[in-house]
């Protein structure tokens, strides 16, 4: 008991007197493959695409195997998703690695703070209804548990995208914490400045429940993200937090994808590494959630804010980066145009879909979401699993209709992967996301009319 008082004292100090550093870092790949075929009434059902699958392989290699792999346990002030799709791509094309990866984060202390849960498709969530909201959430936390053993308290939102709505279904399958961009957030008290010791704060949920925000830096994470030269030297960029966040007091959390360090920018692997490294040097304590959220003095002075609806760290336009309504990425018109028209067709459809579900199947949102979470690693990694599909809804006593509903929700929220919308350019490949699974819908559901 007196050393638990210790150490709780302990942190209490540190967290008092040193700024917080760390790297909130968001691993995810798309599914790059989807293949699905199934017979119905003796017609065939196919629906695919293929979006340069290989490049997955190299992006382990830079990334995921020497940061998340080849380490006895993940780093103190790293706190990261790896999101659903890119476990099923290593547990089914890298067992080793991911063998490694999972290892790693067994051993990592305070592990359910470190590791952040998804909602199993990288999907805007505030664009889809609660009911979907909090079923793909709890589904989410249910796969990350089968991959890891425990459940997580932190959840990483697709695009950092937000509501107060998506705030209440989080809450409401058990998550604690989220990180989010300071600019997400709103009605600050007066005279509190979001600094070092403001960068973990509170939002109270529609229903009266506390969610914590763990606030990461927009300028410096911009500024990592998009200057290459940042992370020449590791003892040089700590040198310079040291000038400027800590000397400001201003929060030192990075925000951004994995795959800046090391994908993006060549061998910045290890400079990740190195920062993490030498942090307690330069005056900073490793952010741990737990020990935060634990935390008497944090408890007493709570930081109360809203945070701002239907943003994202990369649109804050209303979201209109996935509804075809801003100018994001500099689209053309034609691709606006098609933006638009893919949200408003997998809205339809969608919502149809969950109609004749609820209408037909009462309840059945339990079984599609064991159905999901069994099939996931095939959905993600084009392995056709129309077959086991079908065996497993009729040996539980479904029908055909149940069946292509089952499916056509699968292909819906598989084609409302965000990076579908995400990019501006015409032509890229990743629209054929949307535009394969608006098709495989059409043919399934031929009563359905856009």
């Amino acid at each position: 008991m007196l050393a638990e008082l210790e150490k709780s004292a302990k942190i209490e100090i540190a967290l008092a007197e040193n700024p917080l550093f760390g790297v909130l870092a968001h691993a995810y790949q798309p599914p790059r493959s989807f293949n699905v075929e199934l017979t119905f009434s003796g017609k065939l059902h196919h629906t695919s695409f293929s979006i340069f699958p290989a490049i997955n392989g190299e992006i382990t290699d830079q990334v995921y195997k020497p940061i998340l792999g080849e380490v006895e346990h993940l780093p103190p002030g790293l706190v990261v998703s790896i999101y659903a799709p890119l476990r099923s791509y290593l547990k089914r094309n890298e067992p080793g690695v991911f063998a490694r990866v999972r290892e790693a984060v067994r051993n990592t202390v305070d592990r359910e703070y470190v590791v952040l849960g998804d909602p199993l498709v990288h999907v805007i969530l505030p664009l889809l209804p609660s009911s979907d909201q909090e079923m793909l959430l709890s589904a989410g936390r249910q796969a990350f548990t089968d991959d890891f053993g425990f459940a997580p308290k932190g959840l990483w939102l697709p695009e950092t995208a937000v509501s107060k709505e998506v705030l209440v279904s989080a809450r409401s399958v058990g998550y604690e914490f989220v990180p989010l961009r300071d600019s997400q957030v709103t009605n600050i008290p007066y005279g509190t400045c979001l600094d070092a010791k403001h960068n973990v704060c509170v939002v109270k949920t529609a229903n009266n429940q506390e969610m914590a925000i763990l606030l990461g830096n927009s300028g410096l994470s911009g500024f990592v993200s998009f200057q290459p030269w940042s992370t020449y030297n590791a003892e040089g960029f700590m040198a310079g937090r040291q000038q400027n966040e800590q000397k400001s007091g201003s929060n030192a959390l990075m925000m951004m994808d994995l795959e800046r360090f090391g994908h993006h920018q060549k061998g910045a692997n290890d400079f990740l590494k190195r920062i993490l490294e030498i942090q307690e040097g330069y005056g900073f304590s490793p952010i741990n959630m737990r020990q935060v959220l634990e935390a008497k003095d944090w408890r007493r002075e709570k930081t109360y804010v809203d945070v701002n609806d239907n943003t994202s760290w990369s649109c804050d336009h209303d979201l209109g980066r996935w509804t075809g309504q801003c100018g994001c990425d500099s689209p053309s018109e034609s691709t606006r145009r098609i933006k638009q028209e893919f949200h408003e067709n997998l809205t339809k459809m969608n919502e149809f879909i969950n109609t004749s579900l609820d209408t037909r199947f009462p309840g059945w949102r339990s079984e599609f979401s064991n159905l999901f979470i069994s099939f996931a690693d095939d959905i993600f990694t084009g392995t056709n699993f129309g077959p086991s599909l079908d065996q497993m809804v009729k040996s539980a006593g479904g029908n055909e209709a149940k069946i292509k509903l089952y499916l056509a929700k699968i292909e819906v929220m598989v084609g409302m992967t965000s990076c579908g919308w995400f990019f501006g350019a015409d032509d890229r490949p990743e629209r054929s996301i949307p535009s394969s699974m608006i098709r495989g819908v059409k043919n399934l559901l031929p009563e359905f009319c856009i």
